[in-house]
């Protein structure tokens, strides 16, 4: 049997911020001991995906499900549920405890029906009910022969080369990327990137780690991925510490996707550091960011978002 939330609303928003707040507490004791959690948010292997139907997971659930992967030293970022798991002949070994993930479905006069979807935002005029799903590492599962994919490793080139054709394709109307001065930054009202010169930084790397930060900003612009508020935020907001977590969890998927080491992250620690206290007023604000983190890592690398088609027949006898 799978194992999901009850079907009433209420139950399913407690166990929903029941996740937010034990994800939240083990970021913040992180924080605390100098560690962030998204820094590699992608291992060798790639994305954590769904082993059984190949697709990715996304979001929340992507972040979420490699940090647990790295925590508990499975092999490989590749998940089951209870029920696959027995269809492709195996059994979760005793005693192994799952991971949880998220996700969303959506009710509304608009679809007219009732539809599994991934993580949003909820507008107003219809409803989003978190489902919460049990799922587990192949390394829990006994009884299957697990075929994993050959593993590679870039060289420094590979990794600038990688880099610079995340920023050349930016999908159109870019916004217009100008060097020099001390600073990096994005200015909505001009649609502006600004960072200093590639030799102001310790290497190529640290250089595209900024810029992927400030292009996560401008993906937020009304004309891509409309992240912007009409009121302007101020340093130390509510709106503006989501924005900033925004870009540098994004930023971090663009790092790991394009192969850039995790040692290029270290003065963020600090940084981020700052935010906990966000963290601990909002508990939902890491879950929210990083499904945009997400989305917009997801809008520069012109991925196609992967519906988790493979939950859907569980999502509907739930419901």
């Amino acid at each position: 049997m799978e194992k999901h939330t009850k079907k009433s609303g209420q139950t399913a928003y407690q166990k929903f911020y029941q996740l937010a707040e034990q994800v939240t507490n083990e970021v913040i004791s992180q924080l605390e001991q100098g560690n962030v959690l998204w820094q590699k948010p992608w291992s060798s292997f790639g994305l954590p995906k769904n082993y059984q139907y190949g697709r990715y997971y996304a979001g929340f659930n992507a972040f979420y499900l490699h940090y647990m992967t790295e925590k508990r030293h499975f092999t490989a970022p590749y998940f089951l549920t209870f029920k696959q798991a027995q269809e492709l002949g195996g059994h979760i070994r005793k005693g192994e405890k799952g991971t949880q993930v998220i996700y969303w479905k959506v009710f509304g006069p608009q679809t007219g029906r009732q539809d599994e979807v991934q993580e949003e935002e909820m507008p107003q005029s219809i409803r989003f009910v978190p489902f919460l799903w049990t799922v587990f590492n192949i390394d829990q599962v006994e009884g299957i022969d697990f075929t994993l994919p050959a593993t590679f490793e870039r060289t420094d080139q590979q990794i600038i080369e990688d880099c610079q054709r995340v920023v050349d394709q930016y999908p159109q109307p870019a916004p217009r990327i100008l060097h020099g001065g001390s600073q990096a930054y994005y200015a909505p009202a001009s649609d502006m990137v600004q960072v200093p010169e590639l030799q102001n930084f310790v290497s190529a790397q640290a250089y595209h780690a900024t810029l992927f930060h400030e292009l996560i900003h401008s993906t937020g612009h009304p004309d891509r991925l409309n992240r912007f508020t009409e009121q302007k935020s101020r340093f130390g907001d509510e709106s503006y510490s989501k924005e900033e977590l925004i870009a540098e969890m994004g930023a971090s998927f663009l790092s790991a996707f394009t192969g850039i080491k995790e040692a290029v992250f270290q003065n963020s620690v600090a940084y981020l550091q700052g935010w906990a206290s966000r963290f601990k007023d909002d508990k939902t604000m890491l879950i929210y960011a990083s499904t945009k983190a997400f989305k917009a890592a997801s809008y520069l690398l012109a991925l196609k978002a992967e519906t988790a088609q493979e939950t859907a027949p569980a999502v509907q006898s739930a419901a």
